[in-house]
């Protein structure tokens, strides 16, 4: 029996999916978890048409975060912070407060696209890679200095 896989279904396949699967277990387990539905004309129209609009939305974010990246791409933010005379911060710059100092200069990164290996904790220059998805990145300068 063809099945269409709602959720995604361990050894079976992702949401999306069609399968072939045995009746007994499509009847008995899967169509009343809720987890496929039967792969009927009607079935497969809507899941091509929802795949065409993920397909658009998509390209859609695409073109919005290429935008941002080319835009923020090379900018330089100045941190200052406490910190002691060994150079230590008394606390940390996180992804947080990065996206929450890129949102005061109008752009808005959320802290999931900031990839930090592990948060700040001494003072100098770093490079900060921000990772979109789709291949779209860009890279800002961060600086963290001692506040007077």
């Amino acid at each position: 029996m063809k099945v269409i896989l709602v959720k995604t279904v361990p050894n079976l396949g992702q949401t999306g999916d069609i399968q072939e699967v045995a009746e007994g277990y499509a009847r008995n387990f899967l169509i009343p978890q809720g987890l496929v539905k039967i792969a009927s004309e009607k079935a497969l129209k809507e899941l091509e048409s929802l795949k065409v609009k993920k397909l658009k939305t998509v390209g859609n974010k695409g073109k919005k975060f290429k935008e941002l990246a080319r835009k923020i791409n090379n900018i330089k933010i100045i941190f200052k912070v406490k910190a002691d005379e060994k150079k230590t911060l008394f606390g940390s710059v996180n992804a947080q407060k990065i996206a929450e100092e890129l949102k005061n200069r109008n752009y808005n990164v959320e802290p999931k696209y900031i990839k930090l290996d592990q948060p700040i904790k001494t003072l100098g220059y770093y490079d900060v890679n921000l990772d979109f998805g789709a291949g779209v990145t860009a890279k800002i300068g961060l600086t963290i200095v001692r506040e007077e």
